[in-house]
């Protein structure tokens, strides 16, 4: 079961406001190195839709957890049509009650449509809301859950982290001219455990501002299917499904039903709503060279899918995957380490 962040579409980003204390101390910073610990010098999180040399699109934060919200409205609202049947047939039919039933189904379709309103904010929308980094303009394209498409400089937006509950991602702010007041804010890729934002946060400002390309490249080993296209029905199940090792089974069991009706409610949220198009503007600010050496896309999937969704890789791949990341991490690692002689920025 994912973990809901619905700040942003379910309910609005607050906006208008001064930066918080707790902003600014959150802050990621533009050209400077971030520091890590462990061996990972970078994660990408399976965020990455298309990596090249032009551009780095991911998805937005609510991607992962589309359908999660929705299986609760949706059983609700299938609890309050049962109901009312059930009453119709005692009121109606039984007694003849026809007042009675008039004003129990009023409340009850004051909570249907109370419960829909939060629905259709999950279906008959976009499929995600993705943001591309453009690296040779310096830009950030950001498209909006208003539907709205818009581009900042890289160097304009103030990123930091957000908090909601347990979960934690990194939003943008965009500051009005005093730096303080935050007028619009945009969210995208990860959402969980903070001690990973760093690392998430080092992929994206690498890409950025590093040249680590082939590197980061590397550490890409699962992009999601959404690109020009809809996420089906088993892609958003194995989703749903994944776990980290094989101690996780006991629990994978154990959450199977509800993962089950998440990805019912998943799988309708994919197909009533439409695949986000960019303006042809962007399209050329992030124009591809044709014989651009790096391309990562959904294409480049592991074939066995189900073993890495089920914890269940043989030995040989597993140490190969690990063996390959481990690789391009050393290798991001010397590069920083050679262009930053100072000491890393602490977390």
């Amino acid at each position: 079961m994912a973990i809901s962040h619905d700040i942003g579409l379910f309910f609005p980003f607050k906006l208008n406001r001064p930066l918080t204390k707790e902003e600014k101390q959150s802050r990621f910073v533009q050209g400077k190195r971030r520091k890590v610990f462990g061996e990972a010098a970078v994660l990408d999180l399976d965020t990455v839709i298309r990596m090249n040399s032009s551009y780095l699109e991911v998805v937005d934060k609510f991607y992962p957890t589309k359908g999660y919200v929705a299986s609760f409205m949706m059983a609700f609202c299938l609890l309050f049509t049962v109901f009312i049947l059930a009453i119709a047939k005692v009121a109606i039919f039984n007694n003849g009650n026809v007042p009675a039933f008039l004003f129990i189904l009023l409340i009850c379709s004051a909570g249907i449509c109370f419960f829909l309103r939060f629905l259709l904010k999950d279906w008959f929308r976009k499929t995600h809301y993705p943001v591309r980094f453009n690296r040779k303009k310096k830009l950030v394209h950001i498209y909006q859950v208003s539907g709205g498409v818009i581009t900042v400089p890289w160097g304009d937006v103030f990123f930091t982290t957000s908090k909601q509950r347990i979960s934690y991602c990194i939003v943008g702010h965009l500051l009005s001219d005093d730096k303080e007041t935050v007028l619009n804010t945009f969210s995208f890729g990860y959402v969980g455990q903070r001690e990973e934002l760093s690392l998430y946060w080092e992929f994206i400002r690498c890409y950025m501002e590093e040249d680590c390309l082939e590197e980061l490249a590397e550490t890409v080993l699962f992009c999601p299917p959404v690109e020009k296209q809809k996420e089906g029905y088993i892609a958003g199940l194995q989703r749903l499904m994944q776990i980290d090792s094989r101690g996780d089974w006991l629990l994978l069991v154990l959450n199977l039903p509800f993962a089950l009706v998440e990805s019912l409610a998943r799988y309708i949220a994919m197909q009533t709503s439409k695949i986000p198009q960019w303006p042809q503007d962007v399209l050329d600010a992030c124009a591809v060279e044709p014989n651009d050496s790096i391309n990562i896309g959904a294409e480049n999937n592991p074939v066995h899918r189900w073993r890495t969704v089920l914890a269940n890789e043989t030995r040989e791949a597993y140490d190969t995957k690990n063996q390959r990341l481990k690789l391009a991490n050393q290798e991001i690692k010397a590069k920083l380490d050679a262009k930053y002689k100072t000491v890393p920025e602490l977390e």
